[in-house]
C-alpha cells in the first residue's frame, strides 16, 4: 500500500506551509484594515470626511484572497474532517434505504425473472415474430402453423 508521504510531492507539503502561513496573515491584515475604517468612519464629528475609509475597500479583497489562501493550505485537513462527520450519517442512511426497500427490490426481481423465464419458455413465430407458449400449434397473432 502506499503511504499518504510517498503520494504528496515535496514541492506540495512547502507550499502547502506557505498557504497555511501567508493565508491567515492577509486575512488578518484584511479585517485590521477594515477595523481601522470602521471606527475611522464612526467617530467622525457632524461634518468630518473618513480618512481611512478607502481601507474597508482594500480589506475586502485581502480577505477574500486569504481565505481562498487558507482554504488551500487547510483544504485537506477540512476534507478529512468532513468526510469522518458524514462517513457514519452516510452509513446509517445507506442501510435504512436497503432495509426499507429489500421487500420492493426483491418483488422487481422476482418479477423480472419470471418475465425472463417466460420468454425463453416461448416458441417465436417464423412469419410474424410473436412469442407463443411452447405448446401451441398456431401463432396467436397471424394464425400460422408453429
Amino acid at each position: 500500500m502506499m503511504k499518504r508521504k510517498d503520494f504528496i510531492p515535496e514541492e506540495h507539503v512547502k507550499l502547502r506551509g506557505v498557504f497555511r502561513k501567508t493565508g491567515p496573515l492577509v486575512v488578518g491584515i484584511g479585517v485590521i484594515m477594515m477595523i481601522i475604517a470602521f471606527v475611522d468612519f464612526f467617530t467622525l464629528d457632524m461634518f468630518e470626511e473618513p480618512k481611512y475609509f478607502w481601507m474597508f475597500f482594500v480589506g475586502i479583497p485581502l480577505v477574500a484572497i486569504g481565505s481562498f489562501l487558507s482554504s488551500l493550505g487547510y483544504g485537506a485537513d477540512i476534507a478529512r474532517y468532513r468526510t469522518r462527520e458524514m462517513a457514519p450519517v452516510v452509513k446509517d442512511t445507506f442501510n435504512y434505504l436497503a432495509n426499507e426497500t429489500k421487500e420492493g427490490v426483491e418483488a422487481i426481481a422476482d418479477a423480472v425473472q419470471k418475465g425472463k423465464s417466460k420468454v425463453i419458455e416461448a416458441k417465436e413465430c417464423s412469419y410474424c415474430h410473436e412469442l407463443n407458449k411452447m405448446d401451441a400449434k398456431f401463432c396467436n397473432e397471424c394464425g400460422r402453423k408453429l
